[in-house]
């Protein structure tokens, strides 16, 4: 039995795997929230108190860097150590990986279905594939053909310089370093990144914020879910919601191209992540695809790569399991 942990800065999310099953299929979802916790120990510990099981193996998934079997999660204040944490939790191996080197494993068992089409281009079979994943943070990796398997790459991308490609995002970052020393893509390309747009135009007077809305988001432990939710609704999208959704499309489309460039990734470009699923409509709009097209010389060159949304629920853990298969060694 596999115990597979995405951890991310919002929930954690743990399910079961059958290892000898040709069908990856996970079993006991559970989702916790991660700020409610000190460590991942605790919530491991409740999980198999509470189905009665004892997982003999673990894949952990961590948004952060991972290096030496330990790692520190970028958006918590958890550290993890795979010897420690095998000890401690008494199982007989455990691995821990980045949180987006995972969602890259998925890729090879996912189906057609599991993907929504943004730009259907052309797949060059054997060159690179790019991932992009706005969520609490932004998440970053590649995929590089080896023989007949892809191997996956985690990659802190996401914290490189924000770049911005128009006067109204050369304002946006003028504000932001009023706050920040370094304005990273994750800045604006992210759950956060969202509210610091949706401040920025707040702040700056471009957009009105109604007093309605202003008093929700007052009220919510959510704030990019209010803003992508009303920026999505039929009757009540205000404005602010709508241009501030717009931008961060915009740049995450130009982020995406920009990776495309970095791997030439002709293999496909694919956005996880939790914000991408629940924002269809806008990445299908026009703006994504403009921004993605638009990089002067080389705009020809990233015009027909493949560029996907991946809409599987849970796909992390799919990945999690995945990794498993290739790399843990069953006794």
């Amino acid at each position: 039995m596999l115990l597979t942990i995405d951890i991310g800065g919002t929930n954690t999310r743990l399910a079961i795997f059958e290892f000898g099953s040709s069908i990856l299929s996970p079993t006991n979802i559970r989702i916790y929230n991660s700020n409610l916790y000190q460590g991942i120990e605790v919530i491991v510990k409740d999980y198999e108190k509470s189905l009665q099981i004892k997982p003999e193996y673990a894949v952990i998934g961590v948004p952060g860097p991972v290096l030496g079997g330990s790692a520190k999660a970028t958006n918590l204040s958890w550290k993890l150590y795979e010897k420690e944490l095998k000890a401690k939790l008494n199982f007989s191996d455990v691995k821990i990986i980045n949180d987006v080197e995972a969602l890259g494993y998925s890729i090879e068992v996912l189906e057609n279905s599991d993907f929504e089409y943004i730009n259907t281009g052309r797949h060059q079979a054997g060159t690179p594939i790019a991932i992009i994943a706005p969520g609490t943070g932004l998440g970053e990796s590649f995929l590089i053909k080896d023989d007949n398997y892809y191997r996956v790459y985690s990659s802190e991308g996401g914290h490189s310089d924000f770049a911005p490609t128009n006067k109204m995002e050369i304002k946006l970052l003028n504000y932001l370093l009023n706050s920040f020393d370094h304005v990273s893509y994750e800045r604006v390309c992210s759950g956060q990144g969202l509210c610091n747009i949706y401040d920025f135009l707040k702040d700056d007077n471009i957009c009105i914020e109604p007093i309605w809305l202003k008093n929700i988001l007052i009220n919510s432990q959510d704030h990019p879910k209010v803003i992508s939710q009303n920026a999505l609704s039929e009757d009540k999208a205000e404005s602010i919601t709508i241009k501030a959704v717009d931008i961060f499309v915009s740049i995450m489309g130009a982020e995406a191209a920009n990776m495309a460039l970095r791997f030439n990734a002709k293999n496909g470009v694919y956005i996880g992540g939790g914000i991408a699923p629940k924002i269809i409509p806008f990445i299908k709009k026009e703006l994504f695809m403009r921004s993605f097209k638009k990089k002067g010389r080389l705009s020809d060159f990233v015009a027909d790569i493949p560029v996907k949304v991946i809409c599987k629920p849970e796909v992390n853990l799919y990945g999690l399991a995945n990794f498993a298969k290739k790399k843990i060694k069953i006794q």
